[in-house]
């Protein structure tokens, strides 16, 4: 137990003098003080909806001499504050009771709070460190791009990550009044990055239009924000349908991104060697502002992986649809030279050809197996074939090649995924979704849903922050950092049950070898339209 002596002041100059006096002229005028330790036991961080719910914090503090201290002690007082814009510190508890509930109306944002306890009979005070998460509705989650209605309206939906156990769907997001309605969704595309010149990016891609999103409301602004207008040298007439980020193994933002219209023409981004500047013309030619001379499919195939484990430039894989070969972009050429795709030459020991007669691609899916495996689902003329490419850099390696596949309802599949952690794939056809390991031949029926709904999209929503996981996670604890890293391995099933003009979004966890699934619980979402893509939109602590 700690005391403090009040009636000795000892002077460093006469230390010897009072050691060799003590034992000779100690007369017991001493005081013990017992030190009160004060514990107070709170939560560390909150997650308010701004300007609809509260900061409702009830600390339990405790004294080691007086017991559990309420807000009717006359000996304490509490202060509850937090450091505003200008740098500032705002007090909040203005009737300065223990109990804080308070509106959240401190902006939209995390903010640092300091929770304190004082002995007004000493003037010690006792603080603790509260990270308040003031969000909207849209902050941060899943952002469901749906078709709605026999026109194929566009609709934005949302299925709300507010706390990590407290997901909320949010229905039809008002996108803007300014603008005629969009139709036939394609997807939606991410750029996320700290680079403040840049700011993140969210695009919403139609067959009329492309528009980049408000990235707190996800809302449009008006026709400024139209993806052509304001991030295209000149205005082509194409349709933008994919918007791919190129990650690096840089911790600031990815190497580029590209385009593709739905037109057949891609277009390059590169933000360091432009400066933020903007998509210059077509890059499906083999001379920098040339006439496109070929077509390509609207898929670019890039790493899933966010890590040091890549090239320090990016890479791409796209697929030439007119003379059925696979073309590449990398980050490690000249600038004009950037702004070209070149033919992928056959290594000496190949699996397959990049050159590949006359196959049609059916889909090209990235992920973060073998830091930056690109599955490549084949269609050459009544066999489908699967390949495996490896785009974490510009060799383009050959992993991995299953010829003629035959398993039940490849055939007839349209949908495709796959794992980030297990060599396996997943395809959907109709209301069934079947898990193949392409390691052990293994091939499931790994979900059945009811006869009336058909799956109209399978996906992993892999995180894309270039700074990786532990940026995102670095507030975390550790029980949550866990739940939420876990979460980009559920595969996200969407389905449309035309019966009952009702579209679905569930979440699956994956187990080893990947081809068990297991519905999340609590999170089965009903009330969407047409699901044709989900995307996670992310936030940085």
């Amino acid at each position: 137990m700690k005391r403090i002596i009040t009636n000795i002041l000892l002077v460093a100059s006469m230390a010897v003098l009072a050691v060799a006096t003590s034992c000779t002229d100690d007369k017991g005028n001493y005081t013990y003080e017992e030190r009160a330790v004060v514990t107070i036991d709170m939560p560390t961080s909150v997650t308010v909806l701004a300007n609809a719910e509260y900061i409702d914090l009830k600390p339990v503090i405790t004294s080691s001499i007086e017991g559990e201290i309420t807000n009717e002690n006359p000996n304490f007082s509490f202060s509850f504050k937090y450091k505003n814009s200008d740098g500032k510190w705002v007090e909040l508890n203005e009737k300065g009771t223990k109990d804080i509930y308070l509106l959240a109306t401190l902006g939209i944002g995390n903010h640092v709070c300091w929770y304190s306890v004082t002995d007004n009979r000493t003037g010690v005070r006792y603080s603790s460190v509260v990270d308040v998460k003031v969000v909207v509705s849209t902050s941060e989650g899943w952002m469901v791009l749906c078709n709605d209605g026999d026109d194929n309206r566009v609709r934005l939906d949302m299925i709300s990550c507010l706390t990590i156990d407290r997901l909320m769907p949010v229905y039809d997001i008002n996108l803007c009044t300014d603008i005629e309605p969009l139709h036939n969704a394609r997807s939606l595309g991410t750029f996320y990055n700290a680079r403040g010149t840049i700011g993140d990016k969210i695009v919403l891609m139609s067959e009329d239009n492309a528009f980049l999103l408000n990235n707190t409301y996800l809302t449009i602004n008006g026709y400024a924000y139209e993806l052509k207008t304001s991030h295209f040298v000149s205005l082509p007439d194409d349709h933008m349908v994919t918007f791919r980020a190129v990650p690096c193994s840089s911790f600031i933002t990815a190497d580029a991104v590209i385009a593709v219209s739905l037109e057949g023409n891609a277009f390059v981004w590169n933000p360091w060697d432009t400066g933020g500047g903007a998509f210059e013309d077509p890059i499906n030619t083999s001379e920098r502002a040339k006439d496109p001379e070929y077509r390509v499919a609207p898929f670019v195939g890039t790493s899933a992986t966010r890590s040091t484990a890549l090239a320090g430039y990016g890479a791409a894989l796209l697929f030439d649809i007119d003379n059925h070969r696979f073309v590449g972009w990398d980050g490690d050429r000249v600038a004009a030279m950037k702004q070209t795709l070149y033919p992928l030459t056959d290594p000496a020991d190949k699996l397959f050809s990049f050159n590949t007669g006359n196959m049609d691609l059916l889909a090209m899916v990235g992920t973060a197996f073998s830091n930056g495996a690109v599955y490549c689902f084949m269609q050459d003329g009544s066999k489908r074939h699967i390949y495996s490419i490896n785009a974490s850099d510009k060799t383009f390696k050959q992993e991995g090649c299953w010829n003629n596949v035959n398993k039940p309802d490849f055939d007839k599949a349209t949908k495709f995924a796959a794992h980030s952690q297990y060599q396996t794939i997943y395809y959907a056809y109709k209301n069934k979704v079947y898990a193949y390991n392409l390691g052990s031949g293994a091939c499931v029926l790994a979900l059945e849903l009811p006869a009336n709904e058909e799956v109209t999209l399978i996906k992993f929503c892999t995180y894309d922050n270039p700074g990786g996981i532990g940026t995102l996670t670095k507030k975390m604890d550790e029980e949550t950092a866990a739940k939420f890293v876990a979460r980009q391995y559920n595969l996200v099933v969407g389905s449309y049950d035309g019966s009952a003009q009702d579209g679905k979004v569930r979440f699956y966890k994956t187990m080893s070898p990947g081809t068990t699934l297991t519905l999340e619980e609590g999170c089965e979402f009903s009330g969407f339209g047409k699901v044709v893509d989900v995307a996670y939109k992310e936030v940085r602590p």
